[in-house]
C-alpha cells in the first residue's frame, strides 16, 4: 500500500510534466523566437532607413561638390535616390509576376 500511495503523485507530477511540456514551453519558446525576430525586424528597418539616409546625403555632397553652390543638391539627390528605388521595385514586380504567370501555366 505504501508503494502505492508514493506512485500516484509521481505518476500525477510525470502527467503535468508532459502537458507542461507540449504546451506552455513549446509556446514560450514561440513567443520568445517571435519577439527576437521582432527586435531583429525593427533594428533592420533602421539600419535600412539610416543606409538610405547617408547615401542620400553622400549623393547631395557629390551633387554640391560639382556644381559649387547649387541650392537644389539635395532634391535632385533624393530623386536620383528615388528613382534607382522606383526602378528597383519595378523589376522586381515585373519578376514577380512573369514568376506567378509560369507557375499557373505549368498546372
Amino acid at each position: 500500500m505504501e508503494d502505492f500511495s508514493k506512485q500516484i503523485p509521481d505518476m500525477l507530477e510525470a502527467a503535468t510534466d508532459k502537458v507542461r511540456s507540449l504546451t506552455v514551453d513549446r509556446a514560450a519558446r514561440a513567443l520568445k523566437w517571435v519577439a527576437l525576430g521582432l527586435v531583429i525586424a525593427g533594428l533592420a528597418s533602421l539600419a535600412v532607413f539610416f543606409l538610405l539616409i547617408g547615401l542620400g546625403r553622400i549623393i547631395e555632397g557629390l551633387i554640391a561638390h560639382a556644381c559649387g553652390d547649387c541650392s537644389w543638391a539635395m532634391e535632385v539627390a533624393y530623386a536620383g535616390l528615388g528613382g534607382l528605388l522606383l526602378i528597383g521595385g519595378a523589376l522586381l514586380w515585373v519578376a514577380r509576376n512573369r514568376r506567378k504567370s509560369s507557375d499557373q501555366a505549368g498546372k
